[in-house]
């Protein structure tokens, strides 16, 4: 059996668990009515999903406990971590468009410029290996290019893009550089002293990539409608959200962060759905912002 097929078997075996907790024969039924694990053949015996689980603990650490009283497998102490889980993610989702393919108007996927993720590999190296990198950098603001040389920190996600983290050696100034408008990267095997940066920290308390800015974190209350607080109930804005009163009126959420630009600018998308409550300044600050907007029509 191919390293390809007993990774997509693992990941069809954390994802069915994670469901529910299952027998060795359920397992393998719902192995056997998705078309994609037919085609790869993941149906397998005892002694090898025994193997699976020793194998899926020592990879994945996702440790996988039997209940023998009624012969289920749950997984213990459900954590995966956030590398773990996007790499199954992406899998089923490339699963997904393989088995689109030929099929019509089967799946449909939101039009929008590309990632740039063609420079993670070789930004990832760099990072690791202290590399100094140089490209070329278009600014989204006016749509100017620039040569930039930087001693890259870290690859960070952020609203749905990918921005490298980086010292400027122009200034000695850390920035964030989104990977979709870099071109021409070049590893120049340059190195440079490891830069004490926490990038976890430093972006704890922020809504999206800006950071280093003058504000403070801040305790701040949203009151949405039920509809929308159902929806970032599901989706919460920042990880510090906290759900504090729901009723048939409104929900609220408590948030510890700094309401820079990019989440004002959140607040604002939800239009009338939303009501910020605390703290005060914030709230001025917003509705000042919906004035202006008014008075543009």
């Amino acid at each position: 059996m191919s390293v390809r097929q007993t990774i997509k078997r693992h990941f069809k075996i954390i994802s069915l668990l994670q469901k529910k907790p299952m027998g060795f024969e359920e397992i393998q039924d719902e192995i056997a009515i998705d078309p994609d694990s037919v085609e790869e053949k993941l149906l397998t015996s005892q002694r090898t999903f025994q193997r699976d689980i020793l194998d899926i603990a020592s990879i994945y650490g996702i440790e996988i406990a039997s209940d023998k009283s009624r012969n289920l497998y749950y997984i213990k102490d459900d954590v995966e971590d956030e590398s773990t889980q996007r790499l199954r993610e992406n899998y089923d989702l490339l699963n997904a468009i393989r088995l689109s393919k030929g099929m019509g108007n089967s799946l449909f996927f939101e039009q929008r410029k590309a990632l740039g993720t063609k420079h993670m590999a070789g930004l990832l190296y760099a990072v690791q290996n202290l590399w100094v990198v140089e490209f070329e950098y278009k600014k989204f603001w006016d749509g100017s290019v620039s040569q930039r040389r930087v001693y890259p920190i870290s690859l960070k996600e952020a609203r749905n893009r990918w921005y490298l983290i980086a010292k400027d050696e122009k200034d000695d100034i850390i920035k964030n550089f989104s990977l979709d408008r870099i071109e021409n990267l070049n590893l120049t095997k340059d190195h440079f002293k490891s830069i004490d940066f926490d990038v976890e920290t430093e972006f704890e308390n922020s809504f999206g990539i800006i950071n280093g800015t003058e504000e403070e974190p801040v305790e701040v209350i949203l009151s949405f409608s039920p509809r929308e607080g159902r929806y970032v109930g599901s989706l919460p804005l920042h990880k510090s959200q906290e759900l504090i009163e729901q009723n048939d009126k409104e929900i609220r959420y408590r948030y510890f962060i700094r309401p820079t630009y990019d989440f004002k600018m959140e607040i604002l998308s939800y239009g009338d759905q939303v009501k910020v409550l605390a703290p005060k300044i914030l709230q001025q600050k917003i509705k000042e912002q919906l004035k202006r907007s008014i008075a543009r029509y």
